[in-house]
């Protein structure tokens, strides 16, 4: 994870509602490194200045990384009880991420984080972000977004109690390549198997064989 994760990133985080309209935005820096046998991450909200820290010896068990970098995390469990999930895409020198929350019946907001290396250049898209839904062939509970022209997250917008729940966050980092990474929840509400959807590279165009 820290090969491809550690160092500095400058991001923007911007947070939309259920219905897919934004609702806040505000810059951040965040800086991960090993430090003493430790997993430090800090993130600094540029607009308070406030700096929030956390600290693990290994990845949390709920956390589920491929050996690209990407990586997911959410509850050991879902239930009739809101649940939070954050997938992350990583392409060399920028990133794409998203926090959805679910509440026990709706999807009630998802965060759409923009992070790049110091120095390069990637910007926020332009205000106020609109998701847009997009006809697609996932299963009928299911809907997809374009969050930005090269980003689209998949997921519920409702629930019921036994119901699957699934969330796919696709990033199209440049023409012809397309990175997925998924993480989804059985009837059970059980997390389902996921390494190979997460080492999951779609390359579009012409294939080498």
């Amino acid at each position: 994870m820290l090969d491809h994760n550690a160092g500095h990133w400058e991001g923007s985080f911007i947070r939309l509602d259920g219905q897919g309209l934004e609702s806040e935005r505000f810059g951040t820096r965040l800086h991960v490194q090993e430090l003493d046998g430790q997993i430090e991450a800090a993130l600094t909200y540029l607009n308070t200045g406030k700096v929030a820290t956390m600290r693990f010896v290994d990845p949390p068990d709920l956390m589920t990384i491929s050996p690209e970098g990407h990586w997911s995390l959410g509850p050991d469990k879902t239930g009739p009880w809101p649940a939070v999930m954050e997938l992350c895409l990583v392409d060399g020198e920028r990133r794409r991420r998203v926090v959805v929350r679910h509440g026990a019946e709706r999807l009630e907001s998802v965060v759409v984080v923009v992070e790049a290396r110091p120095g390069v250049a990637d910007p926020a898209p332009a205000q106020p972000l609109r998701a847009v839904l997009v006809e697609g062939d996932e299963a009928p509970a299911s809907c997809s977004w374009q969050l930005t022209a090269d980003l689209t997250l998949t997921t519920a917008l409702e629930r019921r109690f036994g119901d699957p729940l699934a969330v796919k966050l696709c990033w199209q980092p440049e023409p012809g390549r397309r990175l997925v990474i998924e993480r989804g929840y059985g009837a059970n509400g059980l997390p389902q198997a996921q390494p190979a959807v997460l080492a999951r590279l779609d390359h579009l165009g012409p294939k080498p064989w």
